[in-house]
């Protein structure tokens, strides 16, 4: 018998130790074990938590610090242990303990020192005066009178950094990413632009990197290491070695800037974020840790280019605290259908709309940017996951019906058409973007054949796509995957279809899918299980407990009529997941060849439950149904296969298990009439 036995077919280092608080400067003398040896030391700030709900907090500073914190700790960053070290986070962040850590830095560092000051929150300036150099606001400042406590004085830091250097004659390290919006006390006079101004002012023997200029603000969100700033991010990026640029193992401060201003101002873009460095570029901050370099490098291998939303930690209040309720509204609007993934209609109601209204708003103006980089992140962001599950085999993604696949991807090169509308042609991620969009109009063109026969013109036009794709972006490894998938589907060329699947694998070494696909091409298509078996053995080598792997092992035993091992893979596999759909209805298939119809049909309807979209479940029990004499159940379960994405007209008049269907002529004419009106003559 032909029951529909489905292959699972695909139709279509940063470096961070466990997180460690160092040590508390309230249970510790601060100079308890501290060696008199020439040594890095440094005190490390980050709040994003703030007592007064008057401040805005901010979302990732603390974790910006932690991350400079583990760095420090690191071979690569001079393994610095807790009395070299002083990392205060949020609550322990108060004026009283920061002014007790830099003591504590003046006290201990000597001559040929390396002292390091780290912060990151707000900086904000209360009132504008020619003596005021603005604040860094700890975590116990109150929101507007900074001079009553709990901020510290900028006058009073560079007074420490001096001290450091000059008396001390250390080499002093500063790095502030204090440049967050919000509305504070003292946004009305650029409180936080004139901060950074103060801060970049360079005195003496120190080195000064910040996050941004003067009248810019730091971009932070999940994109980079799953909820950090830009700047923390590729500030301990370049450090571990990345931006050794002339690869002697050691990054001076000019790599580093260099560094920093080239891939930051590249992944915030089109918002405005260039990071500032003063100092000896000569001087070198790191020695590159060849091991963790190259571990750093491997992590960011074969992942795809993420265009993601942005924030400016706060700048939102303060724009929008200058604009109408009306005005507001319509804000609020833009950002739930983004959200929402309203993109591009209803015309009045969606993303578009609301954009193209708030552009049109003058006092939106310093939103402009972030707004247009966050609709075109979400514009892109569901293709590009679906790329990611691919590469991940994720089975959810895999066992989407055909319908199911077109019905979701056919919006996604319209959205990706608008995303590069919006960025501008200029912008690094259009070859990405455009790859993407061209990649999705091949996979349609695949999807959409009629029934099951071999498509050579269709295929053709999807290879031509794939080919652009290559053009914009030619380290894809999804794409040549679905080359191999068209000339196995609709070429019908098993050598060359070998040959993309070679190079997908070849791209993504730890990817099984093509591997798994060269299988069942052999073992199903062709039944040439000697050929298969090498695929199989290999990926399983990789991932013997990846779904896609144990269903494949099922699938080769149920085309060589070896059932009961196949059921035992099959069963495998729904043992890790019980709701795996493909194992579920191949095990149902093992059940009909075992004559085991009643187990069969429970099994089917079964699935049913789990996923009612499912074609094979209806055909199935259809088949099982029609020999038992219950014609009109199982017409009515045919029609629902059919209604499924069974549309392939030449295999339901020739295939063996629809004859006791087909011998109710009446019924089945008018079955086939009503959904294949153009090949059935009245």
């Amino acid at each position: 018998m032909k029951y529909l036995l489905f292959p699972l077919l695909l139709l279509p280092f940063f470096l961070q130790g466990q997180t460690e608080h160092g040590n508390d400067p309230g249970k510790a003398s601060f100079f308890e074990g501290i060696r008199n040896t020439r040594t890095t030391r440094a005190v490390i700030i980050g709040i994003s938590d703030y007592q007064d709900p008057g401040i805005p907090d901010l979302r990732f500073s603390h974790k910006d610090a932690e991350a400079f914190a583990n760095y420090l700790r690191s071979p690569a960053g001079g393994s610095l242990d807790e009395d070299q070290l002083i990392l205060l986070l949020n609550s322990e962040a108060t004026q009283a303990q920061l002014g007790k850590a830099l003591d504590w830095l003046m006290e201990v560092t000597q001559e040929g020192d390396r002292a390091i000051i780290y912060f990151s929150g707000h900086g904000d300036l209360e009132k504008k005066t020619l003596s005021q150099q603005g604040f860094l606001l700890c975590w116990d400042a109150p929101p507007w009178v900074y001079m009553g406590g709990g901020a510290f004085d900028l006058r009073s830091l560079q007074d420490v950094i001096s001290t450091l250097s000059l008396l001390n004659k250390a080499n002093v390290v500063v790095i502030t990413d204090a440049c967050h919006a919000g509305t504070l006390a003292g946004h009305s006079i650029g409180g936080t632009q004139a901060t950074a101004e103060n801060l970049r002012t360079q005195y003496a023997n120190e080195i000064k990197i910040l996050s941004c200029q003067p009248g810019e603000y730091s971009v932070e969100g999940t994109q980079w290491g799953g909820g950090r700033g830009a700047f923390s991010y590729h500030l301990m990026d370049g450090l571990y070695g990345l931006a050794d640029n002339n690869e002697d193992r050691s990054v001076t401060l000019q790599e580093l800037g260099r560094y920093l201003e080239d891939n930051v101002t590249r992944d915030v873009d089109p918002i405005s974020q260039i990071p500032l460095v003063r100092g000896n570029l000569r001087e070198q901050l790191a020695t590159v840790n060849s091991q963790i370099l190259a571990e750093l490098r491997a992590g960011k291998t074969n992942q795809l280019d993420l265009l993601s939303a942005a924030g400016t930690k706060g700048i939102e209040d303060e724009v929008l605290a200058t604009v109408d309720s009306t005005t507001r509204e319509v804000y609020r609007l833009f950002k739930e259908s983004l959200k929402d993934k309203i993109f591009l209609s209803p015309a009045d109601a969606c993303t578009e709309a609301y954009y193209t209204r708030l552009i049109l708003e003058p006092k939106m103006e310093r939103l402009y940017s972030t707004m247009r980089r966050n609709y075109a992140a979400a514009l892109q962001d569901d293709a590009q996951q679906v790329m990611n599950r691919w590469l991940k085999t994720d089975v959810r993604e895999l066992v989407l019906t055909k319908n199911s696949q077109l019905e979701k991807y056919m919006l996604y090169p319209g959205y990706l058409e608008r995303a590069i509308e919006l960025l501008g042609p200029k912008h690094y991620m259009i070859p990405s973007l455009q790859a993407r969009k061209v990649f999705f109009e091949g996979h349609l063109l695949y999807l959409s054949r009629q029934g099951n026969a071999a498509d050579s013109t269709l295929g053709e036009q999807a290879l031509k796509k794939f080919r652009e794709a290559l053009t914009w972006q030619p380290d894809l490894p999804q794409v040549y995957y679905l080359m191999s998938k068209v000339f196995w589907v609709h070429m019908m060329q098993p050598d060359s279809a070998e040959y993309y699947g070679n190079i997908a694998a070849s791209m993504a070494p730890t990817w099984v899918l093509p591997l798994t696909d060269m299988a069942r091409m052999y073992a199903f298509q062709y039944r040439k299980f000697d050929r298969a078996l090498p695929f199989l053995e290999k990926a399983t080598i990789l991932d013997s407990n990846a779904l896609v792997v144990l269903q494949s092992w099922g699938d080769f035993y149920f085309y060589q009529k070896k059932f009961r091992k196949a059921e035992s893979y099959y069963n495998k596999c729904l043992q890790i997941n019980p709701a795996f759909i493909w194992a579920l209805n191949n095990l149902g298939v093992v059940y009909l060849e075992e004559k085991r119809f009643e187990e069969a049909e429970t099994l089917y309807r079964r699935i049913l439950e789990v996923d009612p979209g499912f074609m094979p479940a209806y055909y199935n029990i259809a088949c099982i149904l029609g020999p038992q004499n219950q014609v009109d159940e199982a017409f009515g379960f045919l029609e629902q296969a059919i209604k499924s994405g069974l549309n392939d007209y030449d295999y339901l008049q020739q295939d063996t298990d629809l004859i006791m269907l087909r011998e109710d002529s009446i019924q089945w004419h008018a079955l086939m009439k009503k959904y294949f009106p153009d090949k059935v003559k009245d």
